[in-house]
């Protein structure tokens, strides 16, 4: 049992024996060479400097350690001085060198005090972080069923009506309902974005995708349009795309009219697989286009809420985009339209060829065009 403590008392402090052993040594050396006793005296303080800064000790610690070496180290200084091989002169290098110990103990202990403070902050944030996470996942899910049971309601309400006014009414309800439920679904979606398992990874084709979303799209009254497709394979969450996709198309929807256009296309740069929604709409003004990733916000807030956004479909699509190690950009003109960029890693790291059998290179930098991520 002894035997055991003195093994972990030596795992824990080896370091402070070793350097025992090492003043030791110098304490000697100081008697047996006289005349150079400062070099062993200032290996002694050196040494016991440097420990500190790798321990820092606490403060009963650290003053046992330097009252020690101050005594003993004088002492061998006296004896020396009575022997006539120093001048007394040299007890007075104990006091200088004991007050740049201190003078590096105050130091060390003001950056250790600042650094626990930040950890103590850190961790406090952390928790929160954990807590607002857990709430929001809580929350959606709550939400979850009594949307559900009072959207059927308002929705039966709503095809059983006789009176027009009170169809309206209804149908006004579930129009909120959906919002409410869309808002519920992608709050979740947010709050675990950061969850290893957020993901569930398989290779995804993405043109039947790209086709598939636009053939689902294609009722709602606006002029939609299949860009040139690329074949491109990712490694990635079909379902998490497809909401990425939806969002990105929502996102178009309310800004353009009937008489716009809506363009997917999808183009392989470099080693990224490259989803492109265009629209011909109102546009995002500039001094909000580094903003627009960021939860709740709009371009336009009054005309985005009578169209039911709830400023969170473009927040959606960065953290799918990041949580698949790539990006979301955008490019926009005022007045004229906007078109954004969902950047894949392609399942392959080897660059694939296009189809004119050449290389597609990295994509250049367009004026106007943001990088997000």
């Amino acid at each position: 049992m002894a035997r055991d403590r003195l093994r972990s008392l030596f795992r824990t402090h080896w370091i402070e024996i070793a350097w025992g052993a090492f003043a030791c040594f110098n304490l000697v050396a100081m008697l047996v060479f006289g005349p150079w006793e400062t070099v062993p005296f200032h290996f002694i303080w050196v040494s016991v400097t440097l420990l500190y800064g790798f321990r820092v000790w606490k403060v009963r610690s650290t003053a046992w350690t330097l009252a020690v070496v101050m005594l003993a180290t004088g002492a061998f200084i006296l004896i020396d001085v009575d022997r006539g091989v120093q001048p007394l002169d040299e007890f007075t290098e104990v006091p200088l060198m004991a007050a740049m110990f201190v003078a590096m103990v105050w130091h060390a202990r003001r950056r250790l005090s600042a650094m626990e403070e930040l950890q103590r902050v850190s961790e406090a944030n952390l928790a929160l972080l954990e807590r607002e996470r857990r709430f929001i996942q809580d929350a959606s899910h709550e939400l979850r069923t009594p949307i559900t049971v009072a959207l059927g309601h308002a929705e039966l309400i709503q095809r059983n009506a006789g009176d027009e006014l009170l169809a309206r009414d209804a149908a006004v309800v579930a129009d909120e309902l959906h919002r409410l439920r869309r808002l519920s679904e992608r709050l979740l979606v947010l709050a675990a974005a950061e969850h290893p398992g957020f993901l569930h990874r398989s290779e995804v084709d993405l043109e039947p995708l790209i086709v598939e979303t636009v053939r689902r799209w294609s009722p709602t009254p606006r002029k939609w349009a299949l860009g040139e497709t690329d074949e491109a394979t990712v490694d990635a969450d079909l379902d998490r795309l497809q909401l990425a996709l939806d969002a990105l198309i929502e996102n178009a929807v309310k800004h353009t009219g009937p008489e716009d256009s809506i363009e997917l296309a999808l183009s392989r740069r470099g080693n990224m697989a490259v989803v492109v929604v265009t629209d011909t709409g109102s546009g995002i003004p500039p001094d909000v286009l580094d903003r627009i990733f960021d939860r709740f916000a709009r371009a336009d807030p009054a005309r985005n809420r009578d169209r039911g956004g709830v400023g969170l479909g473009l927040s959606l699509v960065r953290a799918i985009a990041e949580a698949h190690h790539g990006s979301v950009r955008v490019r926009s003109t005022l007045g004229r339209g906007s078109s954004f960029e969902l950047r894949l890693p392609l399942a392959s790291a080897r660059v694939r060829p296009d189809r004119a059998g050449v290389a597609s290179r990295p994509a250049e930098t367009v004026p106007g065009q943001i990088p997000v991520g």
